[in-house]
């Protein structure tokens, strides 16, 4: 519009027309001074003036392959992907629970102890024809926790390789035969064969190239006809109890006995004797592999390929020395390796131990102080004097590898006697001793102070009470916790940082603030990002992952060994990755979602280093060498190799928002190289009289910045709008403004209708490789089905949290 001249006004307002000129101001003006602090506006001529930006919002958006996932992030930042590789060191080995078998003793797995044997593959078992016998007893109470759980495995991930038996559900635990095709179908699969619980089944499969035939004590039960290309698995172990391309996948709850491998088929009359007789088949022609396991896993054959059964590793720390300290989750032995030699006599055994999914020997740690006083920390699961299930902090000194002199420096701490035990230990820069306390599955208790469950704690290293604590006489240092598996410190900057386990998504990494509430479950239920939270009395996550990783030990790694990790924190995961953040606390922009609590820390970046172990191994402990070197370990103890560098894959990207007071981002989705869509509400819009006030003609303003590598191109902009005058359209917005002059960076200028109660804003990149994208991308996630349902059920959801999530025990049940 064009305003009035001054001098030119004065002589209208003596005229006879001077009333009419003030009403038409009136009813210009009027409107736009009622409305003015609601919208931020005008017509669409207006895009390149200045506007009013109030708030700010960062989200971050994972490249997850399959799909793109997007969540409202604390700050900007940028993450990629490298390979790394290791060498294994040593395996984490103990002694079987032997019980009664058919003649002698049979092996017992408990699912929740996640133990298993490990038989290596030679060349014997990659015959065209074999017969393979054992027998098996399912345990039915607590009833197992995978449905498909494998009880002898020898099969690849794509299950294109090898042979398997496995159960065909949780509560039956019936046995299936499968036989892989190599030939893009699904295994040929046996009809299920009951066994019981109260007596050992014999199970015989045979395979002579053209048919597969499985016996059941000694008679024939199935018989299918084979017409595919088999395959022997070329590389991966045999195990028993759990898949062989995956330690940590569908794991088998039972007793197994006299497992036999022959390279040849077995008769009938043959079959009919191992039942009827077991012994008298000992020595047969063809025997390539035999473990009794009658008080050993050797392989009784002329082999003698023997077998070992696999235990999990909850923690390792190291001495200044470089010796470090193993503790095993199972069987509460803390060993030592040195000079890459695992000792075989432990540094300490703990006994009384309770052992569940969650419980343990589960903590570590080394005193800042070790070479002179030669302290050693550890946290474990065990019962009171009322044989009531608790969680201790003891201290050993050590001397010539061996613990003495141990004492109890923190007791009768709260547990589930399974889950949420929490269990890492961590000696800050002020030398005080922190302690996580999971919530013990009584979440409600994480918000009192006056209760142990769901905090950290921060005691002096005798166990005495620190004067400075926030809380008066209070062991409490933070609490409003799910379960924390990582505590470590960077001294330099004075940031301590931990991990925070969620049920299967948002998974977090916090900056630890002293007297913080982190807000589960109230502020922060289970499963939801953080920004449901409406309160201020919570701290929000420095990151939160959309998919849990299962975050497990963390440690903050400043040697120039490995320069692409140097001055960054480490954590390891149960989804069998590290990775390196770089945090720092100099002043940044922050979304305008997070309420400040004296933290401006924040993350500079983010590497996803891929460990690509086979079988597949979940990253539980994680620990440095005063030289640089890097260890971490599942059921082995690996040192890292090298990491290549040279051409990393950007995995994650962030969209800047800014936006005046009346609209909120509610979410953001992408597809990658294809879209980004943005749902935006008016606040204002419920609170004005549409009927009687048009705004159809006003517009919000929306600055947008989305990275170039995530979306190329920008082909154009939609928008659909829902109004309460206009009811929903969805219409092209041309009158955007796209400022291209950034190599890195489209910065886009959105109008919003201000008479719109929801927005949703869809800029699409190039159309044509869009759908060809698109074509492919449904052709992966076809193929990737039988991948995500395996992973869900094998896992137990344990990578995302499952029954048996991750951590220093290695999970978090839920």
């Amino acid at each position: 519009m064009k305003f009035l001249n001054i001098n030119n006004f004065i002589n209208f307002i003596h005229t006879e027309r001077s009333l009419l000129y003030v009403f038409i101001l009136i009813i210009i003006f009027v409107p736009f001074i009622v409305f003015s602090p609601l919208i931020v506006n005008g017509s669409s001529n207006d895009l390149g003036q200045e506007h009013m930006f109030n708030k700010s919002s960062f989200y971050s958006c994972q490249d997850y392959s399959t799909s793109v996932q997007c969540a409202l992030a604390k700050n900007e930042f940028e993450g990629f992907s490298v390979d790394a590789t290791s060498n294994q060191i040593a395996p984490i080995t103990r002694e079987p629970n032997y019980v009664e078998g058919k003649s002698g003793n049979a092996v017992e797995f408990r699912d929740k102890f996640r133990d298993f044997i490990e038989i290596s593959n030679i060349t014997e078992y990659k015959s065209d024809v074999f017969s393979i016998s054992f027998w098996v007893e399912k345990i039915s109470r607590p009833v197992q926790s995978t449905p498909d759980a494998h009880v002898i495995s020898h099969t690849s991930v794509n299950k294109d390789e090898g042979w398997f038996f496995e159960t065909n559900n949780a509560q039956d635990q019936d046995i299936v035969f499968g036989l892989t095709t190599n030939s893009g179908n699904e295994p040929l699969m046996s009809k299920p064969l009951p066994i019981s619980n109260s007596s050992l089944t014999n199970i015989v499969a045979t395979f002579d190239g053209s048919d597969i035939r499985v016996y059941g004590n000694g008679s024939l039960y199935d018989s299918i006809e084979y017409n595919g290309t088999y395959i022997p698995s070329q590389n991966l172990p045999i195990h028993i109890g759990v898949a062989s391309y995956c330690s940590e996948c569908t794991k088998f709850q039972g007793i197994v006995d006299d497992v036999r491998f022959y390279d040849r088929i077995l008769s009938p009359m043959e079959i009919s004797q191992i039942y009827n007789d077991n012994e008298s088949m000992s020595n047969s022609n063809g025997l390539v592999g035999h473990w009794k396991f009658d008080n050993t896993l050797n392989d009784s054959s002329v082999y003698k390929n023997n077998g070992r059964m696999l235990t999990m590793v909850s923690s390792l720390v190291t001495s200044p020395d470089g010796r470090i300290f193993a503790a095993e989750k199972n069987t509460g032995k803390i060993r030592i390796l040195q000079n890459d030699i695992l000792l075989d006599r432990p540094f300490a055994t703990i006994d009384n131990l309770d052992v569940n999914w969650e419980t343990g020997l589960l903590g570590l740690a080394i005193d800042p102080e070790f070479e002179n006083n030669h302290f050693v920390y550890a946290y474990y699961s065990t019962f009171d004097v009322n044989d009531k299930p608790i969680n201790r902090v003891v201290r050993f000194t050590e001397k010539d590898n061996l613990a003495f002199n141990k004492t109890v420096i923190f007791d009768n701490i709260p547990s589930n006697a399974a889950f949420h035990a929490g269990g890492s230990l961590a000696i800050g820069p002020d030398d005080k001793l922190y302690i996580s306390i999971g919530d013990a599955r009584a979440s409600i208790y994480a918000q009192s102070k006056d209760i142990l469950v769901g905090k950290i704690l921060r005691i002096n290293k005798d166990g005495t009470i620190p004067s400075d604590n926030p809380f008066p006489n209070s062991p409490v240092y933070t609490m409003g916790h799910r379960n924390i598996f990582g505590i470590a410190f960077n001294e330099k900057d004075g940031i301590g940082i931990f991990t925070e386990n969620n049920d299967r998504l948002f998974d977090e990494i916090n900056v630890l603030k002293k007297g913080g509430n982190y807000g589960f479950p109230i502020m922060q239920p289970e499963n939801r990002h953080w920004k449901v939270s409406n309160s201020t009395i919570d701290i929000k996550p420095l990151r939160s992952y959309y998919y849990s990783i299962a975050p497990t030990q963390t440690i903050y790694y400043a040697s120039d060994d490995f320069p692409y990790l140097k001055d960054t924190f480490l954590v390891g995961t149960y989804t069998g990755d590290i990775y390196s953040l770089e945090i720092s606390n100099s002043s940044k922009k922050i979304s305008s979602e997070v309420t400040p609590h004296n933290d401006p820390e924040t993350v500079d970046n983010e590497n996803h280093i891929q460990i690509n172990l086979y079988p597949f191994e979940s990253v539980i402990g994680l620990t440095q060498t005063p030289g640089g070197d890097i260890y971490f370990g599942g059921y082995h103890i690996y040192k890292l190799d090298s990491i290549i560098t040279d051409d990393p894959e950007q995995i994650i990207f962030s969209l800047q928002f800014d936006y005046p007071d009346n609209i909120t981002i509610d979410d953001v989705f992408a597809g990658y190289q294809k879209y980004v869509v943005v749902d935006i509400q008016n606040n204002d819009i419920k609170k004005l009289d549409n009927s009687s006030n048009n705004l159809s003609n006003s517009y919000s303003l929306i600055k947008l910045k989305i990275p170039k590598s995530l979306l190329s191109d920008i082909e154009n902009i939609n928008a659909t709008v829902v109004s309460p005058i206009k009811g929903e359209n969805t219409h092209d917005i041309t009158d955007y403004l796209l400022n291209d002059t950034s190599s890195k960076y489209h910065e886009l200028s959105i109008p919003i209708p201000n008479d719109s109660i929801t927005t949703t804003l869809r800029i699409n990149g190039d159309e044509e490789a869009a759908a060809s994208d698109s074509d492919e991308e449904a052709a992966a996630s076809d193929g990737d089905e039988e991948a995500a349902a395996s992973d869900g059920d094998d896992e137990e959801a344990a990578a995302s949290d499952g029954d048996e999530e991750a951590a220093a025990s290695d999970g978090d049940e839920d």
